[in-house]
């Protein structure tokens, strides 16, 4: 190695990373916010517990957690003047100013509209990172509309995983200059899966909430069946639809084909995709407008080289290639979905071949190297000129 190369490599190791605070609305984070806190070239600070944090892992609690504190804290906020810094505000200033934090990387667009004010106080530069309901959802836009427009000009960058969102925080009033695109990614594990070309399942993986309509996958299957009655429908995850759901197979009569055996492991996702024909996920916008961003799951399911069957819905064709690496049906169209089942399940070695190209696909464009260095990108950009 030449000498300079050498001297500047040394030189990198020895700089002090830069100090991020990291706010997370869960003390157990999403799959994607955890990969940002163990990934990031930087020493992370953690909030956590709600959109405006409530807790940090130095010191416990920012502010009083009793009853009698919570509510004089709340009475505070109600009589105080507008414009003024909340008790809360106050103490998350206050963090960041004893921790010397650099940056804040707000997760989530929600969180953002709760810390900008105290990220403007302590003059700590702030990235909001949206994900998809926090620029969808009609309760979530109408309850924050001026909130987002005051952090949209506070905040140095705001992320979104998908186009679709950048476009719509354009139309949401943020400076065309901030937005950046920075999709997820999934975990490099999955990368190691070798799915079989002979198998009998379709999965599925994710929350039974009405944006990824999981009785649409489950009536479109009980299509097929009759065809092919030895094919199986394994569903994994929770949320309010899953009772539904379990009573649609027993009216269907399809308790032999249909598995619903709530949340796994990631360790699970990886075995059930080394056994799986496909990926099937029919995401749609819900009635209030939540949509997805790029779902992590389909991205996995991609890296572990399995075709994809989705949706023409919000960022998803940006990460499946349709008629390449999957298949990409109209929103609530049950019978195009069935129509592309049966071309799956009927054809293993095209399904393998989409498989493949899906998994060279994710890899050129959305590796977690890739992903992780554009974070890292946008904290330096904010350290530097501040």
């Amino acid at each position: 190695m030449p000498l300079y190369l050498w001297w500047l490599r040394a030189k990198k190791s020895t700089m002090p990373k830069p100090i991020v605070a990291i706010c997370s609305p869960n003390a157990k984070p999403e799959t994607f916010v955890q990969a940002h806190i163990d990934l990031l070239d930087a020493d992370i600070k953690l909030l956590y517990g709600g959109y405006r944090p409530q807790f940090s892992k130095q010191y416990g609690a920012l502010v009083g957690q009793h009853f009698l504190a919570k509510t004089l804290r709340r009475m505070g906020e109600i009589l105080q003047p507008k414009g003024w810094l909340t008790l809360h505000e106050k103490a998350i200033a206050a963090f960041l100013e004893k921790e010397k934090v650099e940056v804040v990387l707000a997760e989530y667009g929600v969180a953002g509209a709760k810390v900008y004010r105290a990220c403007r106080a302590a003059n700590v530069p702030l990235i909001v990172y949206f994900f998809g309901f926090d620029a969808h959802q009609h309760q979530t836009i109408a309850r924050y509309k001026e909130d987002y427009l005051q952090m949209f000009q506070y905040a140095t960058f705001i992320a979104a995983v998908s186009q679709h969102i950048c476009d719509k925080l354009i139309l949401l009033g943020a400076p065309p200059e901030k937005v950046v695109y920075s999709p997820c990614a999934p975990n490099t594990a999955f990368f190691a899966c070798k799915p079989k070309l002979q198998s009998n399942n379709l999965i599925a993986v994710g929350r039974f909430v009405p944006k990824k309509s999981p009785e649409t996958t489950i009536r479109a299957f009980a299509q097929i069946l009759k065809e092919f009655p030895h094919i199986q429908l394994k569903m994994a995850g929770n949320g309010p639809l899953f009772a539904h759901c379990q009573a649609l197979v027993k009216t269907l009569g399809i308790e032999n084909n249909v598995h619903l055996p709530g949340p796994i492991t990631p360790a699970d996702m990886q075995h059930w995709f080394q056994d799986a024909i496909a990926f099937v996920q029919h995401s749609v916008t819900a009635p209030d407008g939540d949509m997805e961003g790029t779902p992590v799951a389909i991205l996995e399911a991609s890296a572990a080289a399995l075709p994809i069957l989705s949706t023409l819905h919000s960022g998803i064709p940006e990460v499946v290639k349709n008629g390449e690496t999957g298949i990409l049906v109209p929103e609530h169209d049950v019978d195009a979905f069935a129509n592309a089942m049966r071309t799956l399940v009927e054809n293993p070695a095209k399904s393998h071949q989409m498989g493949l190209s899906g998994r060279q696909y994710v890899l050129d464009n959305f590796s977690m190297e890739k992903h992780i260095g554009t974070i890292n990108q946008l904290i330096q950009r904010c350290i530097q000129p501040h």
